[in-house]
């Protein structure tokens, strides 16, 4: 068999070619290469959707303290003044004909609540009463200080029942946190498949690239030939067919590149698509080698125990069955104890009216009992048959959930097996197809075959490298995708969840790279 030496060098060069899309020589181990590492960074920094999901921790937290401050000291006072004027005398023992009052009050004092559900109130008033009739003291001052308990004891009565908004809020504050795990997990995983995304798509360009260089070289050789009477102009139509068909593919793969690199841009959110947008986005080349999943049924144990959306779930059925409780509670009738004593004082002069109330001149004293409770309880209790349903409908869900992961799981790692044999047989298949190709353009330089056979064995070459790089780019998602159901996304990327503490703080926007713009959105 006779190959000209014009061929030899061709192969070799194709050959390079192919190593370099494989392999990762290429300009991208430049300086300014974006690594996954840093597209992580930056979406965890600044993904839109993920800085709106930061606020409801925040949110959940300032809930506790809501609930807290019902336990707050309270402060109240009150102060008034009212005149009166009689049309006429009334009484005999009217020394004005036109008897005339005047009557001031003052109060001020605290109330707490206490976790028992019992209610302490201490205060203290003072009145003034003045008139142009007859009185026994003119101004007459009149003061009080008292202190006062009323304590639920069915209906609102103890720590459990009266805390439990409290307990319910951090529960919630909780699943605000899973649910935010979720978030990140899923920024994680989208940003590290649109970077790998963008690297596939860069992979095609260059794969197509040569695959353009090939069927310019055949172009250029049948054209020689021709001139030469070895090929007829058929051959050479083909060929320039097969460039044009090519160069299509160029235009496509270039657009490819452009969509995918706005999609990684999507969830890094450094820049605004409202503005031109010129930078190119170099990434790393895909990886030629990927690890094999581990064994089925730890990944479905790791999923199940690290799952954040279970987690979450977890929370939320806390939630209803504190609802349950405060429901239950909602049935007994209201049954309070009060109790209270006030001691007072009056004289002429404020000061020793207030004397001689705190040196207990005069006191009263009440101990009670109050009982309310609507008939039949109807709304009661067809809140602790809501509060019930809800119970069992959480409880539900959170077993959807881990059977949902549970099969999430089972999937993602077929197709990483599935994909790991792909991988194999593609490479096996660009092997043979590389061989058949090489040995139909060495038959062709011969003049032993017609051009059409080259055409062929180029085009299941050319689908062979696709084919291995779809099953490289595919088995990679499911790997992306297995790490996220199975929890492992995190340690691969280098984080933890102790290093991710930080985003459950309210974000600041105004150190977003698109802050201005979302901070005034009109402008």
């Amino acid at each position: 068999m006779f190959i000209r030496p014009t061929n030899c060098l061709f192969i070799a060069c194709l050959c390079l070619s192919r190593l370099s899309v494989a392999g990762g020589v290429s300009s991208t181990d430049a300086a300014d290469v974006l690594h996954l590492e840093a597209a992580i960074d930056q979406a965890l920094a600044n993904n839109l959707g993920l800085i709106a999901a930061r606020y409801r921790p925040a949110n959940a937290l300032d809930a506790v303290v809501i609930e807290q401050a019902a336990f707050d000291v309270e402060l109240f006072g009150s102060t008034s003044r009212s005149e009166s004027v009689a049309a006429a005398s009334s009484s005999t023992l009217d020394s004005a004909s036109v008897p005339e009052s005047e009557r001031r009050r003052s109060r001020i004092g605290v109330e707490k609540r206490l976790s028992s559900g019992a209610k302490v109130t201490l205060d203290t008033g003072i009145g003034r009463s003045s008139s142009n009739n007859n009185a026994a003291r003119n101004p007459d001052y009149a003061t009080d200080v008292g202190l006062s308990v009323r304590q639920p004891l069915w209906k609102d009565a103890g720590g459990t029942v009266n805390l439990a908004p409290i307990a319910r809020a951090r529960v919630a504050a909780d699943q605000s946190v899973f649910e935010l795990r979720t978030e990140i997990l899923d920024v994680i995983a989208k940003t590290e498949i649109a970077y790998w995304n963008v690297a596939h798509a860069r992979a095609e360009l260059a794969l197509i690239a040569s695959s353009v260089q090939l069927a310019e070289n055949l172009l250029e050789e049948n054209r020689e030939r021709e001139k030469l009477g070895l090929v007829t102009p058929l051959e050479v139509l083909q060929a320039e067919t097969e460039l044009v068909s090519q160069q299509e593919d160029v235009i496509q793969a270039e657009r490819a590149i452009e969509d995918t690199a706005d999609l990684l841009r999507e969830q890094m959110a450094t820049h605004s698509f409202l503005d031109a947008l010129e930078d190119e986005i170099a990434v790393r080349p895909l990886p030629s080698e990927l690890s094999a999943a581990r064994p089925l049924d730890v990944i479905v144990r790791d999923t199940i125990l690290s799952d954040a959306d279970a987690q979450a779930q977890q929370r939320a059925l806390e939630v209803q069955r504190i609802n349950k409780m405060l429901a239950e509670d909602a049935t007994r009738p209201d049954l309070d104890l009060t109790a209270g004593v006030n001691y007072t004082g009056r004289d002429s002069d404020g000061a020793r009216a207030y004397r001689d109330a705190y040196q207990a001149q005069g006191y009263d004293w009440t101990v009670g009992l109050e009982l309310r409770f609507p008939w039949g309880l109807r709304e009661a209790r067809a809140g602790v048959r809501q509060a019930n349903r809800n119970v069992a409908r959480e409880t539900v869900r959170l077993y959807a959930i881990k059977q949902q992961k549970a099969l999430a799981a089972r999937t993602a790692w077929r197709a990483v097996n599935a994909g790991q044999q792909r991988i194999a047989v593609t490479r096996k298949s660009l092997e043979l197809n590389q061989q058949a190709f090489e040995q139909a353009r060495a038959r062709y330089g011969a003049g032993l075959v017609a051009y059409r056979q080259v055409l062929e064995a180029q085009r299941d070459f050319d689908r062979a490298r696709s084919k291995h790089l779809s099953a490289m780019i595919d088995t990679l998602r499911a790997t992306v995708r297995l790490s996220r159901v199975d929890g492992t996304i995190l340690a691969r990327n280098g984080f933890s969840w102790q290093s991710m503490e930080g985003l459950s703080e309210a974000p600041d926007l105004e150190a977003h790279p698109q802050g201005s713009s979302i901070l005034s959105p009109d402008s």
